[in-house]
């Protein structure tokens, strides 16, 4: 069952990142204007109707944004599948899982940066749905604290079906039981912060970021460095 589960996220990733390489290189080759969803789904080999099982629309193709229902079930199910340690390492775990690994390889990720500085509205855009992805991705950081606790806890603001991949409500109280998101906000930031500082190390390494050992050299950067941050600051 993990297996089939394994092959089928795989085959989605893949997916994904086809209908995204297309999206930007419309954009970088062509121009916004030639950007459409029949052209981003012919030159992907997918349907129409599988380009919006993937993205909410043709801008948000070529900036890889997932919807938020899409963010929100990712989240869900890595929450359950993210192994036990210590609490940051599993936030960037989290981070790293829901982003899908860093996916693209350089010249797209290239190309993207040039479309995106080529057309500010897109940049706009992008940080719009970084706002957005910051509720679900809190909800499960809180999910994360919480086990820590020891305290079972449902996220907020997801659906029962979702939410069934992580474990349930507190025993014995209503699902309207708040669970406070600050220490979430605050350990959600600092992970996103070492995640970013390692991978622009790596970048300027000239390091291979498509593969596997990749993501893991991220982990272990990004743990280390957010380690010795926690340390100076005692």
């Amino acid at each position: 069952m993990t297996q089939t589960l394994g092959l089928r996220e795989r085959k989605r990733a893949d997916t994904r990142r086809r209908i995204e390489r297309a999206a930007i290189e419309i954009v970088d080759d062509h121009g916004l204007d030639a950007l459409t969803i029949d052209a981003i789904s012919e030159r992907a080999d997918v349907s129409p109707r599988t380009f919006f099982n993937y993205f909410d629309s043709k801008e948000d193709a070529v900036l890889g944004l997932r919807p938020e229902d899409d963010t929100r079930r990712t989240v869900a199910e890595v929450v359950g599948e993210v192994p036990a340690g210590p609490l940051p390492e599993q936030v960037i775990d989290l981070l790293v899982r829901v982003s899908d690994g860093p996916g693209l390889d350089r010249d797209i990720r290239d190309r993207r940066h040039r479309v995106i500085h080529a057309h500010p509205a897109l940049l706009q855009r992008h940080f719009l749905h970084m706002g957005r992805m910051l509720a679900p991705l809190t909800d499960g950081v809180a999910q994360l604290v919480a086990h820590a606790d020891g305290v079972e806890v449902e996220i907020a603001g997801m659906d029962a079906a979702a939410a069934g991949t992580a474990n349930g409500p507190i025993p014995g109280c209503g699902d309207d039981r708040a669970v406070s998101n600050g220490p979430a906000e605050i350990l959600l930031m600092m992970c996103g912060a070492a995640l970013r500082s390692a991978m622009l190390d790596l970048t300027r390494e000239r390091a291979d970021l498509t593969t596997d050992e990749s993501a893991a050299e991220l982990r272990v950067r990004a743990t280390a460095l957010l380690h010795d941050t926690i340390e100076r600051l005692r």
